[in-house]
C-alpha cells in the first residue's frame, strides 16, 4: 500500500488556499510552509501554470535515510512521519530532499514536514489541504486509486532517485514537465548545521 498525493496542474489557479490550510492545521510558526504552489511561466507557447506540491511520501526517502538522528520513520501505509522530539534541527534530511519538502522552523530550531495529515486520516477526514481545495485539484489517497480516477499524465518521477508518490493531471500547454521545473524552484542549497549534529553525538 502506497498513499500519495493527485495535483491537478492543469486547472489549478494559485490561490494559495492548500497552503493556507496546511499552515493553519498544524499552526505552524511564521513563514514556515508544507505546501508550496509553484508558479510555472512559458514563453513559447505562451503559458502560466501552477503545481501545489508538498512531501511527496517517497518510497526511498531521502529525508529518512540521511538523518543522522533517525527522526524519519515510513509508515505500512506509506506515509513518511517525522518524530519533532527526536529531530535536532540540523537540516540534513532538507538538503537531502530533491524537493525540500522539510521546511526549517528559525523560532524553534526543528524542522517540520507533510505527514499527508495522518491524524486527520485516522477520524475520517480529509488532509486539510485537499479538504480546503476550491478547485478540488488535490486528491489523496492510494496510487493506484489516484490513477484510474484521474488523469494521470505524470506518475511519480524515476529520475528523482526517491520514487515520490504522487499523480499529476498536466497543462497541456507546458513543454516542461511540471514537476521537473517544481523541482528546481524548490531544490536551493542549504547550509547542515554541522555543530548541531556533532553535539548529538550522530
Amino acid at each position: 500500500m502506497a498513499l500519495g498525493f493527485w495535483m491537478n496542474n492543469k486547472d489549478c489557479y494559485g490561490c494559495k488556499t492548500c497552503s493556507i490550510a496546511c499552515k493553519s492545521e498544524k499552526q505552524l510558526g511564521k513563514g514556515v510552509q508544507l505546501r508550496h504552489v509553484v508558479e510555472i511561466k512559458q514563453n513559447e507557447p505562451l503559458a502560466v501554470s501552477f503545481l501545489s506540491m508538498a512531501c511527496n511520501h517517497c518510497e526511498s526517502p531521502a529525508c529518512m535515510a540521511n538523518c543522522p538522528v533517525g527522526a524519519y520513520t515510513k509508515l505500512d501505509n506509506g506515509v513518511v512521519q517525522q518524530d519533532h522530539e527526536l529531530c535536532i534541527g540540523c537540516k540534513t534530511c532538507i538538503e537531502a530532499c530533491p524537493y525540500n519538502a522539510p521546511f526549517y522552523d528559525e523560532e524553534t530550531s526543528k524542522v517540520f514536514k507533510c505527514d499527508m495529515c495522518i491524524d486527520r486520516q485516522e477520524q475520517g477526514l480529509l488532509p486539510a489541504c485537499v479538504a480546503a481545495c476550491p478547485g478540488m485539484n488535490i486528491a489523496a489517497g492510494e496510487m493506484e486509486e489516484l490513477q484510474s480516477t484521474h488523469q494521470a499524465d505524470i506518475v511519480s518521477d524515476e529520475n528523482s532517485g526517491t520514487k515520490p508518490n504522487f499523480v499529476i493531471t498536466v497543462d497541456p500547454l507546458l513543454v516542461e514537465e511540471p514537476d521537473d521545473t517544481a523541482e528546481e524552484v524548490l531544490d536551493t542549497p542549504i547550509e547542515i548545521n554541522q555543530d548541531v549534529i556533532d553535539a548529538a553525538g550522530a
